[in-house]
């Protein structure tokens, strides 16, 4: 449709007798105008919505209708702005709502023009009109309502099958990626996927049993014992319902089944998956394996479907299902769109639970692919077969997924890192690496870290960790802080790296076992107190107390002591300055509030929240909803010497709520102050009565 035209209709107008329309019909929330012509050539019916607000008229919308298209405009604003919900949607449902108000079309005439065009709509797509009697009268038209609702349902149906189409030919197209089987796939789920998923079948009457994993028949006697021309044990090996025999022929313990008992239960569902090529694009495939004994026993059915396909190129994976494609009941290959298999498509709380991979050389199918240099071969080799966490169905996309995002998981694989690899790919408390060139700038570590790394064999998270923040090293050190146990901090290798600016931790570590200190923290507890309190930290004495225990118990009670004295003083300060500084802002409004060098003001758009909080270490960018919802106001405390770094947050809510600065830590005597003339300036403007201009 051309808006554009369309838009440059003149916006309509009421006559004084549609304007007396709320007297006559008191229970009316629209009234309706309508006007055919021609716009551009192309025959339009305009039907004018005008909202009754009990005491006007005022124009609501208008809808463009023509046949094979409409769309509404807005008229509440002045600006040309589209809608392209359906009357019944734009007038919140009245048609289905008679008692709480309907709508009105304004005359007879107009009412004839709608249902004319309404029936050449009808008459130029073929569809059956069946004659309805025209009421006549300004009043609710059920006709012209349904006839509306009808035209405008059959264009969305329409619209919706031209896009289901496009939809179609797309998934097509990609389908077409995919070519046939292996030669030898029929003969690997016989084989390989259903290997476990085989009995003895035997009859004691008939003195026989069969073998499904081999196809050997042999003969048992009357006690359920092999026959003595099989040379085995005869004497373990009694064949009985439900209990696990080996086979005389191939060797395989199997369980036993009687063929006189019911076999109802005998059906298995396994998933195999195959990995294949096309040009530089990877896909992976799914396929839903079935094998019934139910039936015949020795010729068991084998039935294979396929579910899920994947592929994946340099940018991204497309996921499908073969499944009903949307409401129809059409079977074909659909984009997986279903969330109801939770969180990955698709997703391991759906089957398949496992799977089993076809392709033994996983370098050589990837090769010449955007994934050749992905390491997937180690990965399954190495990682996935180790682990049961990994050892999931759609554990080859997942990993393919991964790599896009993250290339140096093959430098990781390359090496032998398999733990830091499951760490990142598992992302949990997993320090977020860089793509570098090399696996140094990969991990942030030099050479000679990188080396104590390789001594190690197969290195922890925990192990680069406390490289990267320790710097230059030696390895003894290294050896002592990878067995520190983190007791009471996340992170205790860090306490023990920063004692090294008083002493070695050699000696830091032999002096917490010979004290037999049970708790690290307890000592680190003890540092604290010292350093706060002003101690000389390089004296042995003071950092490696003969006896630790009644130091600790010293220092606690003598610390409790100094933070008592400190907290008076800094409430004296306070005062001070709470006294000094309400005389120099007696006649300053609390947005131009500039003392001691800080000033305050609100954020400039809502991103700046998550970089405040970033910043400062604690959780300010989680408000942005409230603030945008109007729940809350945030604003930014600044030193004017730096005006453009975070310092302190204030959330106000009528009052001040919080204020906060880095890691969450509480306010300092100046800023209390500060914060503390910022609210009483808030609730004086506040509580201050408006100003109203006088009427002449």
């Amino acid at each position: 449709m051309d808006k554009r035209a369309l838009s440059a209709i003149p916006r309509p107008a009421l006559t004084d007798k549609n304007k007396e329309m709320p007297l006559l019909v008191p229970n009316m929330c629209y009234l309706a105008t309508a006007d055919r012509r021609e716009v551009n050539g192309i025959d339009t019916l305009i039907i004018n919505f005008f909202r009754n607000n009990k005491t006007e008229l005022k124009p609501e919308f208008r809808t463009f209708c023509q046949m094979d298209d409409y769309i509404s405009q807005d008229l509440t604003t002045e600006k040309t702005k589209w809608k392209t919900g359906a009357v019944n949607y734009l007038t919140g449902y009245l048609y289905w709502h008679k008692d709480s108000g309907n709508i009105v079309i304004a005359t007879v005439g107009e009412r004839e023009a709608i249902l004319d065009f309404l029936r050449d709509f009808r008459k130029e797509h073929g569809i059956d009109d069946q004659r309805m009697t025209i009421a006549r009268g300004a009043a609710v038209d059920s006709e012209v309502e349904n006839r509306i609702d009808e035209y405008q349902d059959s264009i969305k149906e329409w619209k919706l099958q031209e896009r289901h189409k496009r939809e179609k030919a797309e998934i097509d197209l990609q389908m077409e990626k995919f070519g046939s089987l292996p030669a030898d796939y029929e003969q690997f789920v016989k084989e390989t996927v259903f290997s476990d998923e085989n009995y003895i079948f035997y009859s004691r009457p008939k003195e026989r049993a069969y073998c499904t994993k081999c196809g050997h028949d042999f003969e048992l006697r009357k006690d359920g014992l092999y026959h003595k021309k099989i040379v085995i044990c005869n004497d373990t090996d009694q064949v009985k319902h439900n209990r696990t025999v080996r086979c005389p022929y191939c060797n395989s313990y199997l369980m036993c089944k009687s063929e006189g008992m019911g076999r109802q239960s005998l059906f298995s569902i396994e998933w195999s998956v195959l990995v294949q090529k096309y040009k530089e694009e990877v896909l992976v495939r799914y396929f839903c394996h079935t094998k019934d004994f139910r039936i015949d026993f020795r010729n068991p059915k084998i039935e294979s479907y396929e579910k899920f396909r994947t592929i994946h190129n340099a940018k991204k994976s497309i996921d499908f299902e073969w499944c009903r494609f949307k409401s129809s009941a059409e079977l074909r290959w659909c984009y997986f769109k279903d969330r109801s298999y939770g969180y990955c498509p698709p997703s391991e709380i759906a089957v398949p639970r496992s799977t089993i991979l076809y392709n033994t050389d996983l370098l050589e199918t990837v090769s010449g692919t955007c994934m050749k240099y992905s390491a997937i071969d180690i990965f399954v080799d190495k990682v996935v077969q180790d682990s049961q966490i990994f050892n999931k169905p759609w554990c080859i996309d997942w990993y393919f997924n991964a790599y896009r995002e993250k290339p140096y998981l093959e430098q990781l694989l390359k090496i032998g890192f398999y733990r830091l690899t499951k760490a990142v790919l598992e992302d949990h408390n997993c320090p977020e690496f860089k793509n570098g060139r090399t696996v140094l700038e990969t991990l942030g570590i030099n050479k000679l870290q990188f080396n104590m790394l390789r001594e190690l064999a197969d290195p922890s998270v925990r192990d680069v960790e406390i490289l990267q923040y320790a710097g230059e090293i030696r390895q003894e050190d290294f050896k002592i802080l990878r067995y520190i146990h983190d007791d009471g901090y996340s992170r205790m290798y860090r306490k023990y790296l920063d004692m090294r600016r008083y002493t070695t931790i050699y000696k830091l570590d032999k002096y917490i076992s010979k004290q037999k200190i049970k708790h690290d923290r307890d000592y680190f507890d003890y540092i604290g107190w010292m350093e706060e309190m002003g101690y000389d930290m390089r004296n042995e004495f003071n950092l490696f107390p003969r006896d630790f225990k009644k130091a600790h118990d010293d220092k606690s009670k003598e610390y409790t002591r100094f933070k008592d004295k400190q907290a008076k003083e800094d409430e004296k300060r306070f005062k001070r300055l709470l006294k000094q500084l309400r005389k120099e802002t007696a006649d300053v409004d609390a947005m131009n509030l500039r003392i001691e060098g800080m000033f305050i003001r609100l954020p400039k758009e809502l991103d700046e929240l998550k970089r405040e909080g970033e910043t400062l270490h604690h959780c300010v960018g989680t408000y942005r909803d409230k603030v945008a919802r109007g729940d809350t106001m945030i604003f930014f405390i600044r030193l004017e010497a730096e005006p453009d770094r975070p310092f302190f947050t204030l959330e106000w809510k009528g009052r001040v709520i919080q204020c906060r600065g880095f890691k969450n830590c509480d306010m300092t005597p100046e800023v209390k102050a500060f914060v503390n003339i910022f609210q009483e300036k808030m609730m004086e403007y506040e509580e201050k009565p408006v100003n109203r201009r006088k009427a002449g």
